[in-house]
């Protein structure tokens, strides 16, 4: 099997165990391949690893891909191969790890699951985005959320909310995030938004610091575009996707639709979406004293 593997950054404390996992991925006999950043930031003197090929872009012989970070690297990850639906597999060097949820601990046990083809492939959906920013067109995708907010601190926007053809409501915020199912763990968690299990065929429609009350998040189905406008003084505005965001300079207006691409997320028999919540966030978990 080929397998691809991607990681953006490797802190000092982490470097022996990675490095320790690529081994056993050779020594189990697979071909690997490696991204560029990842294995310059890596610089490891092993001669087994300097023999590895380096990537840049996916090529169709690919069968896997292991992400090497936290739920950030996993997020990049989707960016740069969300066209080619080569499953992902998420092990996890970060915090919380809804997305990135193997253990590194566990690498002998990856290794047999995967040999053996004991595990199942998820799907999550994507966003597609478009605006314009004067005469520039912008676009992309998400996995967790878009969010289109104010780029000044003490000023607020004015947002009108469109769904499909009908019109929503207009709220004075710092602005709004759309998410995912998958994005529901995310951003959208803090902003006090409800949780959706990833087979969910929903979004998110969540105003971020609202100054009217009544304003609350709104979950509709994934099959209607969201339409975004927004106005205000005094202010740029700030839409993100993800990980990635741009400044728009002129009073946007952003569309937001289930996009066509998917992602494809590897999960082993032992990995539970509501296991995974109440480990990472102590779901039910009662901290009385």
């Amino acid at each position: 099997m080929n397998i691809a593997i991607f990681g953006t950054t490797v802190a000092t404390d982490v470097k022996t165990k990675v490095e320790e996992i690529i081994h056993s991925f050779v020594t189990a006999g697979f071909q690997l391949s490696i991204y560029k950043e990842f294995k310059e930031c890596l610089n490891s003197n092993s001669f087994s690893i300097q023999q590895i090929p380096e990537f840049t872009e996916l090529d169709n012989q690919v069968q896997m891909i292991i992400s090497m970070g936290g739920d950030g690297t996993f997020l990049k990850c989707v960016h740069l191969c969300y066209k080619t639906n080569i499953p992902i597999l998420g092990i996890n060097f970060g915090k919380l790890g809804f997305l990135a949820q193997t253990n590194p601990d566990d690498i002998d046990a990856i290794i047999h699951n995967i040999s053996n083809h004991n595990y199942t492939i998820k799907t999550r959906s994507l966003l597609d985005f478009k605006c314009k920013n004067g005469k520039e067109n912008i676009s992309g995708i998400g996995l967790n959320e878009i969010t289109l907010q104010k780029s000044n601190a003490v000023k607020l926007i004015k947002i009108n909310i469109y769904i499909g053809k009908d019109f929503c409501c207009s709220f004075w915020a710092d602005g709004v995030a759309i998410s995912t199912p998958t994005g529901s763990t995310g951003y959208s968690l803090s902003l006090g938004a409800p949780i959706l299990s990833p087979d969910n065929q929903s979004l998110i429609i969540t105003p971020i610091a609202p100054h009217t009350l009544s304003v609350r998040p709104i979950i509709i189905p994934n099959n209607k575009q969201v339409t975004v406008e927004a106005t205000g003084e005094y202010t740029e505005f700030l839409i993100s996707n993800d990980y990635l965001s741009k400044t728009i300079t002129h009073q946007p207006k952003v569309q937001i639709k289930k996009s066509k691409h998917t992602v494809s997320v590897i999960e082993f028999a032992d990995t539970s979406f509501f296991e995974t919540l109440r480990e990472k966030l102590k779901l039910g978990i009662d901290v009385r004293k």
